[in-house]
Order: C-alpha cells, then structure tokens, then sequence
C-alpha cells in the first residue's frame, strides 16, 4: 500500500512540474503578429512600421481593402468601382450608398476606415 502512495506522489509532483513548465513557456513566449490584430498599430508604429489601421477608403486599392474585417473581394471590388464613377467619399457613412454595405456591415468597419489621412 506504501509503494501504491509513493507511486501517486511521484506521478501528481511530475504532473504539477509539467503544468507548471506549460504555464511559464505560456507566459514568456513572444506573440508573434501582435500589431496586426491592433487597431491602433501603436505597436507596429512603435517598432517603426507602418499602421495597419485606419484604410483609407478614397485611396485603397481593392487588394488593401480586402485586409478590413468584413469586407470581402466583391465589397472592395465595389467600393473601388464607386469611388471612381461618383468621386471621393466625404464620410465614411457615404459607404452606405455603396452596393452589398449596410449598417450593420458600415458599423463593424468604422473602426478600421477614414477618409483621410490620420
């Protein structure tokens, strides 16, 4: 019965040792690709990169476009079909006015656009 205990002790202590080498290689690991998941891009400007957000809607081409959650090739295809035969957009809410957008999809990209350069 001694040996059974001693068998458990020696199997829950090397349990915890691995739990606890999971949670410090977790906590010590560098995340990759932190700045293209912030909308800001404080991260990536403070590395010296470009930010990745805000778009600018007058200026994007479809192929950046498509890098704004929620809009899809066909979307930027049509924002970019838009702005040339009617012009720059003066607000972002004039994307409403654009085929395939409306407010629910304008409000889950407003973060990420502009109209102008910020």
């Amino acid at each position: 019965m001694k040996a059974y205990s001693k068998q458990i002790t020696i199997l829950a202590a090397i349990g915890i040792a691995l739990i606890a080498a999971v949670f410090l290689v977790a906590a010590f690991s560098p995340l990759e690709n932190r700045a293209s998941f912030e909308s800001t891009g404080t991260t990536a400007q403070a590395a010296g990169e470009e930010s990745l957000f805000p778009v600018n809607i007058n200026t994007a081409s479809q192929a950046r476009l498509q890098t704004v959650p929620h809009i899809g090739e066909k979307t930027a295809k049509a924002i970019v079909e838009y702005r040339e035969q009617n012009g720059d957009f003066t607000t972002v809410d004039d994307l409403l006015n654009v085929r395939g957008i409306g407010e629910k999809t304008l409000e889950s990209i407003k973060e990420y656009i502009c109209v102008d350069e910020k």
